[in-house]
C-alpha cells in the first residue's frame, strides 16, 4: 500500500505522521506518547537505543546518553557518547532509522514518499547535513520543507485559509524558535522575506529554569553526592517532574514538585507568576524575532490574518498574551502543536501521490466579506442588471493588471470600480465583477466565473477605448444585442470599424437614437435598482399619491440596546419564555434554570436572539458571579443545534473566559473553563466586555475588563454559518460533578451590534 511519511525531528522530541488515501494520522513512536524523546544511548555492547529505551538506560549511565544533538548539527566538534565520537547528523540518522522501522512495521512496506522538516532559518550547509542523515538512515527519496511551512499547511487543512491570506507562524519547540511569514497561494504557501530564529531557545531551557529553581530551594549540601548512582537516578526523576510541572502550569496557577533524593524528601511550590518571571525575558526575545520576520517580509501586523502558534512550548499562556499585546491580531493555537509539523509534512507528501495538500477553490478574505457565491455559467459578464442572489455590498476590481482567478468569483449587486490598470487586451463591458479573463477564442478561462442575466437583456452599450490615430474609426456608437455578445463569446470576428462609417445626417440620426436608448437604459436600470433595494430591505419605494405605505421603513444595519424602560425590546426573541428575563435600571437580568446548557444535544439554555445577515461585530457588557461547574453567561451565535458559537464568563474548575463552538461535529472547547484542558483564560473579574466578530465563515473573539482599553484576543475559528444567523445573549446553569443545584443569573448592561 502506497503511503507518505512526514517526519519532524525535533530537539527534544521526534514526531511522525503518515498519509494514505487522502487521510492523515499521527504515527505512534513512543511507548507512553505518540512522539518519541530525541535521545540516543550508546551502550558498551549491543544495539544503539533511542527514545524511551535510551532515557531509561541513561538514568543510570548518563555518560552514554546523548541529547539535544539537533542543536549541534553543523558543529564540527563531535559529540562524545561512552567515549566514542559522533557527529550530530549521525545521531539524527539513528532517530530517523527508528521512525522508518516504526512506519514499516505499521504499514507493512516502506513509504513511497518522505518529507523531512527543518528550521526555516537553516542555511544550505545544515540542510545538506540533514539530508546526509536521511541517506544514512536509508530513507526513501526525501523532500525537505521548513517547519513553519509544514505547520501552516496542517493548519490550513483544517481551517479556512483563503488565497492571499498572510499567516505569521510562531514556532516554539523544545530547543529552537522559528518565526516566519507565509502567504497562501493557489496551491500552497510562499515564504515572505527572511525567516527569523533563535537556535538555542526552547522548552528545554524552560525545563532547566524550573529545575534550577527547585535546586535553589534545597539545602546547599543536598547535591554533594551528585555522582552517586542513587542520587543521579533521583535527579533524573526530578528533571522529569520539573518538565511535568512546567506543562501543568499551562492549565494551573501553581504546582508542587516532589523531590525524592536519598537524603531528603520534600515538595517545592512553584506558581505560574514565578515561572513566567523566569521565562519572560526569553519570550520577549521571540516576540522581537517575530517583529523582525514581519519587517523582512514587508508586512505590517494589520495585514496578518492570524498568528499561528506551533511547537509544544507555544502552549504556555504567556506566549499568546505577549503576541496579542504586541500585535493586536488573532492568535491561534494548533490543537496538537506537538504533532502539527509532522502532520503538515505528511500532507506535503500527498503531492507525490498526485493529490494537493490543501483544500482548493477558497476565495480571498476580502471577497468572502459581504459576498455570496454565484454559480458560473457560460458567456460574458453583463453589467446591465445585478445578479439575483448576489450580495448588495460593493466590489472592487484590481487597480493594476488583471490576474486570472483561481476559483469562482463572487458577484456583487452593488457598485464596483473597474480596473485602473491595463485591461489585458479586453474592452470594458460595464462594471467588472472581479477578474473574468477569457481564454483563446473568447471562451472563459477555466475557473473564471462569468455571469449572464436571466432571460436575455436589453441592448448593452459597449464602449471601446481607441488609440488617437484610429479615432475616426470609432466615431459611431456600436450597440451590441444579446446575440451580438453571444457571437463575440463564440469567437465571431466583428467587422472592421471602418465599415461602420455613415453619412453626416445618418450619423446624427444614429447619435440621437443612441442617446435616447441610453436614457431609456439608465431609467430602466434605476427602476430595477429601486425595486431590488425595496425587495432586499433597503430604500423603500415611495407609495402612490394619496396612499399610505403598508411596509415599515427598513432599520439601519446594527443596533444598540441599553435595556432602558421596563420591558425587553420586541426585536428580541426569547428561547425560554418560562425563564425570568427582567429589564430594570438600564439592564437585562437573565436567569438560568438548573440543567440548562448549550452543549451538543443539551440545548436548553435561555437565550435572547435576533436575526443578523452578513458580517458584523457583536458586543456585550455583563456582570455575573458563576461559582460552580457549569455556570456561565455571554454571547452566542446560533444557527442550529449542530452549528453555534459561545463566548462566556464561566466557571468550571476555575473562573475563566470560555470560547467554545460546534461546527457540525463535536463540541470544541478552544478556551475551556477547567484545569484539565489547555488554554484556560482565567480571570477573577465579575464584570467583563465580550466581543464576537464575524467575517464570512470566520469568527474571532476578544474580551476585556470595563476599566481596561485593550482587548485580549482569544483566537479565530472557522464555522460554516449561513448568511443569516441568530445573535444574542445566553445564560447557562448545568450543575455537574456532584454539585448541588444553585440559582444563577447574569445582568447585561448593554448589547450592541455594528456591521
Amino acid at each position: 500500500m502506497a503511503y507518505g511519511l512526514g517526519i519532524d525531528c525535533g530537539t527534544t522530541h521526534t514526531a511522525a505522521a503518515i498519509t494514505h488515501d487522502g487521510s492523515v494520522e499521527v504515527l505512534r513512536l513512543g511507548s507512553r506518547r505518540a512522539e518519541l524523546p530525541s535521545l540516543v544511548f550508546v551502550p558498551a555492547d549491543g544495539p544503539v537505543l533511542v527514545g524511551d529505551a535510551a532515557a531509561r538506560r541513561g538514568e543510570t549511565d548518563p555518560g552514554r546518553l546523548t541529547r539535544e544533538f539537533k542543536r549541534r548539527i553543523g558543529d564540527p566538534v563531535p559529540i562524545l557518547a561512552g567515549g566514542a565520537p559522533f557527529s550530530a547528523h549521525a545521531l539524527t540518522a539513528r532517530m530517523l532509522e527508528h521512525v522508518l522501522r516504526a512506519a514499516v512495521a505499521g504499514q507493512g512496506s516502506p513509504p513511497s514518499a518522505v518529507v523531512l522538516t527543518c528550521p526555516a532559518n537553516w542555511g544550505p550547509y545544515k540542510r545538506d547535513l540533514l539530508m546526509q542523515a536521511a541517506r544514512l538512515a536509508d530513507l526513501p527519496p526525501v523532500t525537505l520543507r521548513t517547519e513553519p511551512e509544514a505547520a501552516v499547511i496542517e493548519y490550513a487543512a483544517g481551517s479556512r485559509v483563503a488565497e492571499g491570506d498572510v499567516i505569521a507562524v510562531y514556532d516554539l519547540g523544545g530547543g529552537t524558535f522559528d518565526a516566519a511569514v507565509l502567504r497562501r497561494t493557489a496551491g500552497s504557501f510562499e515564504v515572505l522575506g527572511q525567516p527569523e530564529g533563535i537556535e538555542q531557545l526552547g522548552g528545554m531551557d524552560f525545563d532547566e529554569a524550573v529545575f534550577e529553581h527547585v535546586v535553589s530551594k534545597l539545602p546547599a549540601d543536598t547535591l554533594s553526592a551528585a555522582d552517586d548512582p542513587a542520587t543521579m537516578a533521583a535527579l533524573a526523576r526530578l528533571r522529569r517532574d520539573c518538565v511535568e510541572a512546567k506543562e501543568a502550569l499551562s492549565d494551573d496557577t501553581e504546582v508542587l514538585i516532589p523531590v525524592a533524593l536519598p537524603q531528603m524528601h520534600t515538595r517545592i511550590r512553584l506558581t505560574r507568576s514565578e515561572f513566567e518571571a523566569m521565562i519572560r525575558p526569553a519570550l520577549t526575545e521571540t516576540v522581537g524575532a517575530t517583529r523582525r520576520a514581519l519587517r523582512s517580509a514587508g508586512v505590517s501586523a494589520d495585514e496578518v490574518t492570524s498568528f499561528l502558534l506551533s511547537g509544544g512550548s507555544s502552549r504556555i499562556p504567556l506566549v499568546s498574551q505577549l503576541l496579542s499585546t504586541e500585535f493586536r491580531r488573532p492568535v491561534v493555537l494548533d490543537p496538537h502543536p506537538e504533532h502539527s509539523i509532522a502532520l503538515g509534512a505528511a500532507r506535503v507528501s500527498l503531492l507525490a501521490q498526485g493529490n494537493s495538500p490543501l483544500p482548493q477553490g477558497k476565495a480571498s478574505a476580502a471577497s468572502r466579506q459581504g459576498s455570496a457565491s454565484a454559480a458560473p455559467t457560460q458567456g460574458i459578464a453583463s453589467a446591465a442588471s445585478p445578479q439575483a442572489g448576489a450580495s448588495a455590498g460593493p466590489s472592487r476590481a484590481s487597480d493594476g493588471p488583471s490576474k486570472a482567478s483561481a476559483g469562482p468569483s463572487k458577484a456583487s449587486a452593488g457598485p464596483s470600480r473597474a480596473s485602473a490598470g491595463p485591461s489585458q487586451g479586453r474592452a470594458s463591458v460595464g462594471p467588472s465583477h472581479g477578474d473574468q479573463r477569457q481564454g483563446a477564442g473568447g471562451e472563459p478561462a477555466p475557473g473564471a466565473a462569468v455571469h449572464v442575466p436571466e432571460g436575455g437583456a436589453a441592448p448593452i452599450k459597449a464602449v471601446a477605448k481607441a488609440s488617437p490615430d484610429r479615432a475616426a474609426e470609432f466615431e459611431s456608437p456600436v450597440l451590441l444585442t444579446r446575440q451580438g455578445l453571444d457571437r463575440s463569446a463564440a469567437g465571431a470576428v466583428a467587422p472592421p470599424r471602418a465599415t461602420i462609417k455613415a453619412a453626416p445626417a445618418r450619423r446624427r440620426l444614429l447619435q440621437i437614437i443612441a442617446a435616447a436608448i441610453s436614457v431609456l437604459v439608465i431609467a430602466g436600470a434605476a427602476v430595477y435598482i429601486i425595486r431590488r433595494l425595496t425587495a432586499d430591505g433597503g430604500v423603500q419605494a415611495a407609495p402612490p399619491s394619496g396612499q399610505a405605505s403598508s411596509a415599515p421603513a427598513a432599520p439601519a444595519c446594527g443596533f444598540t440596546d441599553d435595556f432602558t424602560g421596563a420591558d425587553l425590546d420586541a426585536q428580541w426573541e426569547r428561547t425560554r419564555p418560562d425563564s425570568d428575563a427582567t429589564v430594570a435600571d438600564g439592564a437585562l437580568t437573565l436567569a438560568a434554570p438548573e440543567g440548562s446548557d448549550i452543549y451538543e444535544d443539551k440545548i436548553g439554555a435561555p437565550m435572547v436572539l435576533r436575526s443578523q445577515t452578513g458580517d458584523f461585530q457583536l458586543e456585550t457588557e455583563l456582570t455575573a458571579t458563576p461559582h460552580q461547574f457549569y455556570q456561565g453567561a455571554g454571547l452566542v451565535l446560533w444557527s442550529s443545534q449542530q452549528t453555534y458559537v459561545r463566548l462566556e464568563l464561566g466557571w468550571g474548575d476555575v473562573r475563566a473566559i470560555a470560547f467554545e463552538y460546534r461546527n457540525g461535529g463535536k463540541h470544541i472547547k478552544l478556551h475551556p473553563p477547567f484545569k484539565a484542558g489547555p488554554n484556560a483564560v482565567r480571570t477573577n473579574a465579575d464584570q467583563v466586555i465580550l466581543q464576537l466578530r464575524r467575517v464570512g465563515d470566520t469568527v474571532d473573539a476578544r474580551w476585556r475588563r470595563p476599566d481596561e482599553t485593550a482587548y485580549t484576543d482569544l483566537g479565530t475559528i472557522d464555522v460554516n454559518l449561513p448568511d443569516t444567523v441568530k445573535v444574542g445573549l445566553s445564560v447557562l446553569n448545568r450543575a455537574q460533578s456532584q454539585n448541588e443545584p444553585e440559582d444563577f443569573s447574569a445582568t447585561f448592561e448593554k448589547a450592541s451590534l455594528s456591521c
